[in-house]
């Protein structure tokens, strides 16, 4: 009952190009190369993803960006958040895609980070799910030392963050997708998965019955979203403004329904009223590594 292997949520970031495809505003003040808006990626977004998908996606986009508008973006797919960070505050970048937990973790380098828009995948709030047999007697994810915990590649970021917090013990293998790994726990190649909602729905989506024979040892505290994030006061009020109008006007166009759909996310939305406190909160459960 083996799937085939999906494209993660890195690819989001590439959307971004594309999304900045509008009439130009008021210069900003970060540095510039040939006229080009600088757009930083953390490398995280694109964990197990192979570059060269990347870049093939990325240079048509540019081409669309330049004929359209004469707005030209460069992108900067390497570092961390808190590279990402520094580089907003020196002017050496625009704007920046990065998870939520990672904007969290990133503020303690420069508390004057802002999330611009949130990009949403089916769920605003994100949960990793820690699954096993109902006949597993395990009580908590410490009960998994030692036993083989099934990890979908490409999996979501904040999957990998609490495996190797809450699980650290348990030996990982990695299955080509949700299915896949689910598959694993019911046939006891493995003792437990971890994935996201979107995977257990899918799954009862298309195998009701067996999901039957599962549960959820333990769900995760809420990740917020992924967040297109910018330095407050490096941007005047109106280049924001188009900038983030153009991100969620993303989904209303064919094409950009088309690289949502690559993404596997719902589109790009306004910041929540409660995505600062959500910010708050994960960080408190999730610091960030010394």
């Amino acid at each position: 009952m083996r799937t085939e292997t999906r494209w993660g949520m890195g690819v989001v970031a590439v959307a971004v190009t594309w999304a900045l495809g509008m009439p130009p505003g008021h210069a900003p003040a970060a540095e510039k190369t040939n006229g080009a808006i600088r757009i930083g990626l953390t490398g995280s977004l694109f964990r197990e993803m192979p570059p060269s998908l990347v870049q093939v996606l990325s240079q048509p986009l540019k081409a669309l960006m330049e004929s359209q508008t004469g707005m030209a973006g460069e992108l900067e797919m390497a570092g961390d958040a808190e590279d990402m960070a520094r580089k907003l505050k020196e002017g050496k970048l625009h704007i920046a895609v990065m998870h939520g937990v990672e904007l969290a973790w990133a503020r303690k380098v420069n508390p004057d980070l802002k999330p611009l828009v949130i990009a949403v995948a089916h769920h605003r709030q994100l949960h990793a799910h820690l699954v096993v047999r109902k006949d597993n007697p395990a009580g908590g994810a410490a009960d998994l030392k030692g036993k083989k915990l099934a990890l979908p590649r490409l999996s979501r970021e904040h999957c990998h963050l609490y495996r190797e917090r809450r699980c650290p013990e348990a030996e990982v293998t990695r299955p080509g997708c949700a299915a896949d790994a689910l598959d694993d726990v019911l046939d006891n190649v493995a003792q437990a998965a971890v994935l996201d909602r979107y995977g257990l729905d899918q799954y009862q989506e298309r195998f009701p019955d067996r999901l039957g024979e599962l549960r959820v040892l333990h769900q995760s505290e809420a990740f917020p979203a992924s967040a297109v994030v910018y330095h407050a006061g490096a941007l005047d009020d109106e280049t924001l403004r188009r900038f983030r109008e153009g991100l969620v006007a993303a989904s209303r166009s064919d094409r950009g329904k088309e690289l949502l759909k690559m993404c596997r996310i719902t589109g790009f939305e306004e910041v929540p009223a409660d995505y600062e406190e959500n910010l708050t909160a994960i960080i408190r459960a999730y610091p960030p590594k010394k």
